[in-house]
């Protein structure tokens, strides 16, 4: 009996929690409705626009930028000794995307820590490895946003740039973390905290830097396509693209640590929308912000039914060749 009522303890809190996470989803969407509500003058009236062209070559682009973030996770899992065949990583890649679609970020984690253990990988290096891409990706865009801020031309945005520091600081730790001697000493502590062998990292300060530099075009390459993008339906001009990555990137990686929202679901669109305002009415910021959901998602998920689909295919090949 008592077990019983522990678990459904257990499941009223699971529940609890879910409910919780939906409500603030919600209550972000909900604003983000009510600021276009207030200013439909100000929507009906904008020169939105759709050009064919640009739209379906930010696709491409946007495309190409997750190619070059795998790239990244496969140097990382090479210079840690749990590689596996190109093929395999890009499908575990895509197909572990997914997870992060699900309330509470461990689903994208968890997916491909499952996979590279059933290839008999090292957990302790796997999860270095899940840690290294997150850091890395996360440095790579908040360098690229705080220097998106630099150089953008609109002298409103100074009272941004005297508040570097809340970026800057969590930036200048990831750093510091980074360092091979620092993680080792942490996963090392944590290895004898539960009694067993400390490990040497095969890592230099040097791969960690090239990957964060890898990580960076990444970012610039998605936000090329998402300037094209966001140009293809409301005109913007050629010194905001900068501004517009850098802003895509910094958004992204809030919605990726907002562990309580599925796929960063409202908190990613409400950081874009305020940044989009400094170049856009707000009202239109925050149709660009959800139709720029809707772009993402539909790359996202085709580039995963694109891999899947080979897979099958190349899967039935083989099958007929063996048969023949």
């Amino acid at each position: 009996m008592i077990e019983q009522a522990n678990l459904l303890t257990g499941r009223g809190k699971k529940s609890l929690w879910r409910w919780i996470q939906w409500a603030i989803v919600i209550s972000l969407f909900f604003f983000l409705g009510k600021v276009i509500w207030e200013n439909w003058g100000q929507v009906k009236e904008a020169p939105f626009t759709l050009k064919p062209f640009p739209l379906i070559l930010s696709i491409f682009i946007f495309g190409l930028s997750h190619f070059v973030q795998i790239w990244a996770w496969y140097l990382i899992t090479v210079k840690l000794g749990i590689a596996i065949s190109i093929r395999e990583t890009l499908e575990t890649w895509f197909y572990s995307q997914l997870g992060k679609y699900l309330p509470g970020k461990v689903w994208l984690l968890l997916g491909r820590f499952y996979f590279y253990r059933s290839k008999g990988k090292s957990k302790e290096m796997i999860s270095v490895a899940l840690y290294l891409e997150t850091a890395t990706m996360v440095m790579a865009a908040g360098i690229l946003f705080l220097v998106s801020l630099l150089y953008f031309p609109e002298m409103k945005l100074d009272s941004l740039r005297g508040q570097f520091w809340w970026v800057s600081l969590p930036l200048l730790l990831i750093f510091i973390s980074l360092h091979p001697k620092v993680l080792q000493k942490v996963l090392n502590g944590f290895l004898v905290l539960f009694k067993k062998e400390p490990l040497s990292l095969p890592i230099s300060y040097a791969d960690a830097f090239r990957i964060i530099l890898i990580c960076v075009l990444s970012w610039v390459i998605g936000g090329a396509g998402f300037y094209l993008f966001v140009d293809s339906v409301f005109p913007v001009s050629y010194d905001q693209a900068l501004f517009l990555t850098g802003s895509l990137a910094f958004s992204s990686i809030l919605g990726l640590i907002a562990f309580f929202a599925p796929g960063g679901l409202g908190v990613r669109e409400g950081a874009l929308v305020y940044l989009l305002s400094f170049v856009m009415p707000t009202s239109v910021a925050v149709i660009v912000s959800v139709l720029t959901r809707l772009w993402t998602t539909v790359i996202e998920i085709g580039l995963t039914g694109m891999v899947y689909m080979f897979h099958r295919f190349r899967g039935g090949i083989q099958e007929k060749g063996k048969n023949g």
